[in-house]
């Protein structure tokens, strides 16, 4: 009797198994990826055969086989994705499609996979592989799955960081540290309009960054809110999603917008710094920009990663600010010599200079040095439409240049 069982056991796994075979089968059909794809250059390409599934006879006979994704978007639609991701973000810039195919190689995920290789313009000097969902449609990068939030969790939270947006999609993909920042990258759309876009923790889900574009036609050429209710603007989003966090204003000033020449009113730029012992960090902070017409947020930007033990204490200088100074000036006159009668200090303060990429480094306890940043300018950098100050960074304990940044 015992054996009768197993024999009957072994003819129901097969049977199982022959119609997910079927329905597999029916899912990715022959004739879909048989049809050629353009490529960018225009040429035909022919799809790769698709990578057949696998379905343990274990997990059937005990029952814990999971849901086998579907198929929901065509190799077509797929491409237009691609298209689409292109357009945005110029992903396949000096390349062209050789290649593509479904697979299965990454589990629990049926993927189109497009195999690029460099085009005759190109620099680019080594192949790539990019992947699109073919259940989701969403851009998958293998490293996401280390991610701490699922692409799911990540389009959820990006959803909840706009309650007040009705948009009824969202657009998503995995930056995995190799050129930006370990983060979600989204985009919530309404239709074909972005409403905005922005980029969540890899690893958290909070939000660290978001742009809302400004519509320049009918712009007026003068403001239409002062900057101090910009500010409080500005102060109060740091606030609602941050909660009460120590900082400094540090910049606070009216940028121009649109092309040289432009008459149209432009945005207002706040600038946060991190305080930690006292002293404000150089790069963890935020920068915020609000819509000087409609009196909106359009820019947020949050850095925050600073270790509070890496900063070297104590706090204190060692060095007075009128010698980080001189050290400063002594360097810059020896690269423009000619610009020495029109250099003129603009600032000199103590920060802890603390930029570092946070996905490579950790600084070890104490390694953040305090130092004077002292921003200055000359002639030259003062005839550009944009002046950006030259800036040098002397040890506050120690008195050595530790940078600097003057360039004409």
């Amino acid at each position: 009797m015992e054996q009768r069982k197993n024999v009957v056991l072994v003819l129901a796994v097969i049977i199982v198994m022959i119609g997910i075979s079927i329905i597999l089968a029916e899912q990715f059909s022959v004739a879909d990826s048989s049809r050629e794809t353009p490529g960018t250059d225009g040429a035909s390409i022919p799809a790769l055969p698709v990578t057949a599934i696998s379905v343990s006879t274990m997990a059937v006979a005990t029952g814990t086989m999971t849901k086998t994704p579907d198929v929901t978007i065509s190799r077509q639609q797929a491409q237009a994705l691609l298209d689409e991701w292109e357009m945005d973000e110029g992903v396949i810039h000096g390349y062209f499609v050789a290649g593509v195919s479904l697979t299965d190689r990454y589990p629990g995920k049926i993927l189109y996979e497009f195999s690029l290789v460099p085009d005759n313009t190109s620099i680019r000097e080594t192949n790539a592989t990019l992947f699109i969902d073919a259940e989701t449609g969403d851009p998958y990068n293998p490293l996401q799955d280390k991610a701490g939030i699922t692409i799911e969790q990540a389009k959820a939270k990006a959803r909840g960081a706009f309650p007040e947006l009705s948009a009824d999609r969202v657009r998503i993909r995995f930056n995995d540290g190799s050129q930006y920042m370990r983060s979600w990258a989204f985009e919530l759309m309404k239709g074909e309009e972005k409403l905005v876009e922005g980029g969540l923790d890899a690893d958290t889900g909070e939000l660290s960054s978001y742009f809302i574009g400004i519509t320049r036609l009918d712009r007026p050429e003068t403001p239409s809110v002062t900057m101090d209710a910009a500010q409080q603007t500005a102060d109060r989003e740091i606030r609602e999603r941050n909660g009460d966090i120590s900082i400094v204003l540090v910049d606070a000033r009216l940028d121009p917008l649109g092309m040289p020449g432009e008459k149209i009113a432009g945005q207002y730029v706040f600038v946060y710094n991190r305080i930690i012992r006292g002293v404000p960090c150089d790069s963890d902070g935020f920068t915020i920009t609000v819509d000087s017409v409609a009196g909106n947020v359009v820019n947020y930007h949050k850095s925050w990663s600073l270790p509070e033990d890496a900063v070297a204490l104590p706090a204190e200088p060692a060095i007075t600010k009128d010698a980080a100074i001189k050290t400063v000036e002594q360097e810059a006159v020896k690269i423009y010599p000619a610009s020495t009668a029109s250099l003129k200090i603009l600032s000199a303060d103590l920060r802890w200079k603390d930029f570092h990429n946070p996905d490579k480094v950790t600084p070890a306890p104490g390694s953040i040095p305090l130092a004077w940043k002292v921003q200055f300018e000359d002639e030259t950098i003062r005839g550009w439409q944009w002046p950006v100050p030259a800036n040098g960074w002397v040890d506050a304990k120690t008195g050595t240049l530790l940078d600097l940044y003057y360039r004409h």
